[in-house]
This record gives C-alpha cells, structure tokens and sequence, in this order.
C-alpha cells in the first residue's frame, strides 16, 4: 500500500483564520509516522525541489460523469497548469458514477478520484512535499467548486504511482481512516464485566424536531429528534472522585485537596483559557467571554498523558455504546484547537450563551469530510456526534446553587434543564443548542466542575440504525419525554 497516497485536504486556512478561534493552542493528538498532519498549510517562502512527473486521472467513483466530473478534472488541470505538471484529464478509463459503499467502513462516502503518477519511480508519494503542496493547490479549487455548489459533496484524492497501479477503493479509503485516525476506537477492555443497570438511564428527553433529508433516498424527508440521556449510576463515587483530581492536576489517589474551597487552582486553570468550538465559542459549556478554562498544558495532559481513572471512564463509555465504535473526536475533523476531552469550572458572575459542539452537516473542508462527506446528525448508517457530560463535584444543592445545563429547543424557544449532581452522565447530540447557567450568588467562590468528552459512535454495519442509543437495552429505557417540537412536530 506504500506506493498509494491517499490526501484530503483541508482548506489552506487554518481553523484560527476560518472560524475566528481567540486563542493557539497546541496541538492534542499524539503525532506520529503513520498519521499526516490534519490541517495542511502551505508555506510559500520555501522553495519545494519540483521533480519531474506526469499525472493522469485514471478512475472515479461516485461523481456523476456529466455534470460533476468535468469540473473536478478542470479544476486539477488548473492547478498543475500553476505548477508546471503535465496533467492528462482525457486518459480516465474507469468511471463508476454511483457511490461505492466501503465493506470496511461502513459510513464512507465513497466519492474518489485516483490519479496516477509517471516518472515517480525514485519518489516516495507519501513523503513528497511537492506532491503534497500540489494537492494542497487541487484541494483550493475543489472547495471553491463545493462552496459555489457545482458538487455535491467533498472528493477524496488518491495518488499512485502508474507503475504499481495497486489501489482499490476499500484500500484507499482505509489508509485515509488510518492515516488520520479517524475511526480509532476507545479501549474496551476494561471494566468488562461492569453492572448492566449502570447503564439504564434516569431520564431521555427528546427536542429540536424537524423534517430533514433523507441521505440514503435522496428527495425524501423524514422526521428527526436530537436525544438528551441523563445516567445516575455509570460514574460510581471513586472514579468521580478520580476524575476530579485529575481535572485539577491532582494524584488519583489524593484525599486532602479540597478543590472547591478557594476556587479553582489558578496554576491549571485560567480565565479565558482554551477555546475550542467553531463559531468562536469555547468548549462543550463556555463561551467567548472570560470564562475558566484548563490551560493549554492541563489540555495536552488530561488528552495525551495516560491517566488510569480516564481509560476507565472510556471503557465504560465502550461497552454502554456496545452497538458502535467509539470514537473521540479526530483532530482531522476540525483541527487541533478543538480537543477531545476537556473540562469546565463555571463560577458566580461567569456569562454564557448557547451554542453546539459540532454538526456532522456543517463541518469544514477536512479529511473527515472527504471520506464521511456532509450529513445530518444521526443518518442512517453514518457516524453520530454525541458529547458526554459529567459533574464531578463531591457536592452539590442545586436548589441553593443553581447551575443547570440549559437546552433549547429552537422552534418553540422551550428549554430544557439538567441539574448538576455528583457522578451525573449527561450524554447530548452535539448539534443540540444548550449552555450552562453560571451558579448562583450562594454558591460563593464554589466551582461547578465538569468534564465533556466529543465522541463519535461509528457504525459497526452498513445501514445501521443510529438513532437507538440504547444498544439493546431499549425495554429498561425510560419512555423519552418529548419537549417542544419534538412533540408537537413543528417543522
């Protein structure tokens, strides 16, 4: 597979110029020799060796050969014409114009275009930097096309070398997974024998009813709901407590800090601290204002570092979502600004508004969007964006303090509100409108603590069902109360 280099790219700007992102922050995936960099950038005071090839579009898969395939082709031609390549956009001999499902990833788009290289006997494709600044150019025109609506949805490139002419679609489209891990799934392995009723949730609220496209019949709709499920019981008060020094950079087996007393620890926690929500909003609860946030090192250790209490949690996560691979977020979904774990300490006098973490249907040029493509929220058989919630104080009188998760319910304008407790799961659909309510004035100088995973639950079979959270356990599941639209069917 070393002689296919199978590229998305993600649009030249970076996330900071895209989506107005206050604040760098390092990158919170461990880099290595198999996984490319997410957001490619070229820079243009270097000089790249130019070598000396030629380029032939050799097959599609799922682009109409009428009105979409003429475009791209045009649009890769434009961009070795730039550079000086030879491109020859009338050699393609094999177009399958209807999508390929991938039989190893089930979700995939299955829209490519493979291109194969001439005279690259002497060059390694996955390792040139003229290739990859050449692909970066080719990405710019494709995204223009998308933007300008001549496509329909993102194209993934492939490149290989003309001599060895050893790609299929299953293969080019698992490398991409790989390379970008985009489909690595949390450890199952322990706490395999954990209390099935720790997985039975207290309650199931459904809201933002409306009628959305059918993906897998196209000009059809459907009716669509997003899930709010509330569990009392999969976070036991050890591990919660393990958690909560870990957040504030405490040993798991610490019993003498008192983390509420005098307010968070200024050393890991800082006002305005990482933002990491498209749309200039912070994590899964802040905002853009001067809210506590983890410092960037906080982020770098409770995301890469191993920490024992936190790969429990996730095994747990893994067998309550038994039906799926559980993901966390993929750096190549958004970039490196938005981490996968992170954590929340809202105080008195603290502002926030309501925003999602992220939509399926609404994500940027990107690797994931290349092989995913762009969807609704909980389609048939693709990837599901689902946050996880949890309140980690030792105590908390909601009555007195306050301090709610609020959800909205756009249509009707009705909320919805969770109530910290300690140990409680709140599990949302990330493209639910929701904030938190900073605690009251009897609160005092008290934290409300939290940590917020971004998963996302992979189909383990083409055309599964991604709406059922339960995973089999669907007769001890409460009746799910309908909020707003979802009950009046406002659409």
């Amino acid at each position: 597979m070393k002689e296919v280099a199978t590229i998305t790219l993600l649009l030249v700007y970076s996330c900071t110029l895209c989506y107005g992102f206050s604040q760098a922050t390092p990158p919170i995936h461990p880099s290595s020799h198999r996984r490319k960099q997410a957001i490619y950038q070229t820079d243009q005071s270097q000089d790249i060796e130019q070598p000396r090839f030629r380029l032939e579009a050799s097959s599609s898969f799922g682009i109409d050969p009428s009105s979409e395939l003429p475009k791209l082709l045009e649009a890769i031609c434009c961009v070795c014409d730039e550079y000086g390549v030879r491109f020859d956009q009338n050699s393609m001999s094999n177009i399958f114009p209807s999508s390929q499902p991938s039989t190893s990833v089930p979700g995939a788009l299955g829209r490519v275009i493979i291109i194969d290289v001439y005279g690259a006997a002497d060059i390694n494709i996955d390792e040139s930097e003229f290739i990859t600044e050449l692909k970066i150019g080719m990405s710019q025109q494709i995204d223009d096309c998308l933007y300008s609506e001549q496509l329909a949805q993102p194209v993934l490139l492939a490149f290989q070398s003309a001599a060895a002419k050893s790609a299929t679609l299953d293969g080019i489209i698992e490398k991409e997974v790989l390379d970008y891990g985009l489909r690595d799934g949390v450890d199952r392995d322990l706490q395999a024998n954990r209390d099935d009723l720790s997985f039975i949730p207290f309650k199931h609220v459904k809201l933002d009813g409306a009628m959305i496209q059918t993906i897998e019949s196209p000009g059809q709709c459907h009716f669509d709901t997003s899930s709010i499920v509330v569990l009392d019981n999969l976070l036991d008060d050890s591990l919660r407590k393990r958690l909560l020094n870990v957040v504030n950079g405490c040993p798991e087996d610490d019993t003498s800090t008192d983390h509420c007393k005098d307010g968070p620890n200024p050393n890991r926690w800082v006002r305005g601290g990482l933002v990491d929500v498209v749309g200039n909003n912070s994590d899964g609860e802040e905002n853009d204002g001067p809210c506590l946030g983890l410092t960037d090192d906080a982020i770098v250790d409770i995301c890469l570092h191993d920490h024992p209490a936190i790969n429990e949690f996730e095994a747990r996560l893994a067998q309550l979502f038994s039906d799926f691979i559980v993901t966390k977020l993929p750096e190549a979904v958004l970039g490196d600004c938005v981490s996968p774990i992170t954590a929340n300490a809202p105080c008195h006098g603290d502002n926030f508004e309501f925003h999602i973490d992220a939509d399926p249907m609404q994500v940027p040029p990107s690797p994931w969007a290349d092989v995913f493509g762009r969807y609704p929220n909980r389609s048939l058989g693709k990837p599901r964006f689902v946050s996880v919630l949890l309140y980690l104080n030792d105590e908390w009188n909601a009555e007195e303090w306050g301090a709610p998760t609020k959800f909205l319910d756009p249509p009707t304008q009705e909320c919805y509100e969770v109530f910290p407790q300690p140990g409680r799961c709140v599990i949302m659909d990330q493209d639910i409108r929701h904030t938190v309510v900073a605690p009251k004035k009897e609160a005092g100088k008290r934290p409300r603590y939290s940590l917020v995973w971004k998963l996302i639950l992979h189909p383990k079979r083409a055309g599964q069902d991604m709406t059922d959270l339960s995973c089999g356990r669907q007769k001890c599941w409460p009746e799910p109360e309908l909020l707003g639209s979802a009950a009046q069917q406002i659409f």
